[in-house]
């Protein structure tokens, strides 16, 4: 037992520690690989109520964001091609390892427990002027978006797409305004055709910030309407095969 100690010891004398300590660590290899994106909305002139809720939602995010997992946040305006990366990093944390694989990883935990907090503040940070700070745009383009952000980083393969909108189109492609539910099937088949109902295979897709209308004064959906788009986006992420789907107002745990 005595000698297997001095084996052990020698080994991590020999192990190039500075080198590995001064370098920065690698999270995303802590985790399994996943990826979560987050799309932001900056086409409405949010009120004191969706701050709340997008507040809440960040909240949550964090609470479910697990160590190693990449966040991506990118916003949506009223162009695909407008879309800006905000955010990009894993969350930092160690994976619980053996006493021999642990000694031998250059991952610390007590310098993750700092790059965690410091993470915490770079998000919160990146997404902060996009609630605060508002940049109405007449139109809104989020089916685009949607198929431009499962493109551009499909070689990720998101888990989870975390979307915070009123989910109301109005583009060259649809005006949901004006959406009737005999609409529907035919719009569905028109963005099949053009490719734009990217494969989403498993991914959970999550949305924060609907039931509103996209004025001023932040009114509720009146009911048809409400309705309408609600069967809207269920019929298109049913195409894309997501593995969960969930339109409300706040991010549920």
């Amino acid at each position: 037992m005595i000698f297997h100690r001095q084996v052990l010891l020698l080994l991590l004398l020999l192990l190039p520690l500075n080198d590995a300590l001064s370098a920065k660590q690698d999270y995303c290899s802590q985790g399994e690989g996943k990826t979560v994106l987050f799309l932001i909305d900056r086409t409405s002139a949010f009120d004191d109520q969706d701050k709340k809720n997008f507040a809440n939602g960040v909240e949550v995010l964090f609470k479910q964001l697990q160590t190693g997992e990449r966040l991506i946040i990118h916003t949506l305006t009223e162009d695909f091609s407008g879309s800006k990366k905000i955010f990009d990093a894993c969350r930092p944390g160690c994976i619980e390892q053996g006493l021999v694989s642990g000694l031998f990883s250059q991952c610390r935990a007590s310098r993750a427990k700092v790059d965690e907090r410091k993470y915490r503040l770079d998000v919160l940070t990146s997404v902060k002027p996009m609630i605060l700070t508002q940049e109405k745009y007449p139109n809104s383009e989020i089916i685009e978006t949607i198929a431009f952000i499962m493109q551009e980083y499909e070689q990720y393969k998101p888990a989870r797409l975390i979307i915070f909108s009123d989910m109301i189109e109005y583009s060259r492609l649809a005006k949901f305004g004006q959406l009737k539910e005999k609409n529907i099937q035919t719009l569905l088949d028109k963005l099949d055709q053009l490719g734009l109902i990217k494969p989403m295979q498993g991914v959970e897709v999550d949305v924060l910030g609907f039931g509103r209308d996209h004025s001023a004064q932040r009114h509720g959906l009146k009911a048809e309407l409400k309705r309408n788009i609600e069967q809207f986006w269920q019929a298109y992420f049913k195409r894309a095969r997501v593995g969960r789907f969930h339109l409300g107002r706040n991010l549920n745990l």
